[in-house]
């Protein structure tokens, strides 16, 4: 019994061990940051109670979200407000899947949240969103949430699409950041600056081995 017992907590120890290697600590390893943004929603609904949730609920994710992973740089409104006048997009403009790469690019993010809100019966709202590998338009997490129109309910959505979102980030981080280099190595390119770009684009494998769009990089570069 005694051994039982013992073996128990070895096992135990053991877990607690691979549990520790988490994500917050593994985050810190990496010279670069991930940056993510949040688009305005668009608003599929007549009921005048939604449309302070067009810009209010991106104030309320980008806020989520420096909160769950503060080592994340998170595009503030005003930086999205610029680009989405060199688009001539307003907060009324809808966006589409296109457009929100461009811009996600123009904003230098990774990743990219978006999506829309409509009503039901003018009690509840649906929340539709999903978060967007911005260098190839993958979407990396999609879903919707409904809640009634109180506040209390529209931030407890929130925070559970927010964690949603973070927990995607996560899992993805490395290929994540690889993106980040392979970025640079897309700008030093167009620069003219082929070293640099190829030095960024190898920077890029070592993250993410399989990361296709540097592999592809580099064919073209070293032919």
């Amino acid at each position: 019994m005694k051994h039982n017992i013992v073996l128990i907590l070895v096992l135990g120890l053991c877990i607690c061990a691979c549990g520790s290697k988490n994500y917050a600590g593994d985050s810190k390893k990496f010279p670069e940051k991930i940056t993510a943004g949040v688009l305005y929603f668009d608003i599929y609904s007549n009921s005048k109670e939604l449309e302070p949730y067009r810009a209010g609920l991106t104030d309320m994710f980008i806020g989520k979200l420096k909160e769950l992973m503060p080592e994340l740089n998170v595009v503030e409104r005003s930086k999205l407000d610029n680009v989405m006048g060199e688009f001539q997009l307003s907060e009324t403009g809808a966006i589409d899947s296109e457009t929100a790469q461009k811009i996600g690019r123009m904003l230098g993010a990774q990743t990219l949240y978006y999506g829309s809100v409509t009503s039901s019966f003018g009690k509840e709202m649906c929340i539709n969103g999903r978060l967007v590998r911005v260098e190839t338009g993958e979407v990396l997490s999609a879903g919707q949430n409904v809640c009634s129109f109180s506040d209390k309910d529209v931030f407890d959505s929130v925070d559970k699409i927010a964690k949603k979102l973070a927990a995607t980030i996560k899992a993805d981080y490395k290929t994540l950041i690889a993106d980040v280099y392979y970025s640079k190595g897309r700008t030093a390119e167009e620069s003219g600056d082929k070293d640099g770009a190829i030095r960024f684009y190898q920077q890029s494998l070592q993250f993410s081995s399989d990361h296709k769009l540097s592999q592809k990089a580099l064919v073209r570069l070293k032919l």
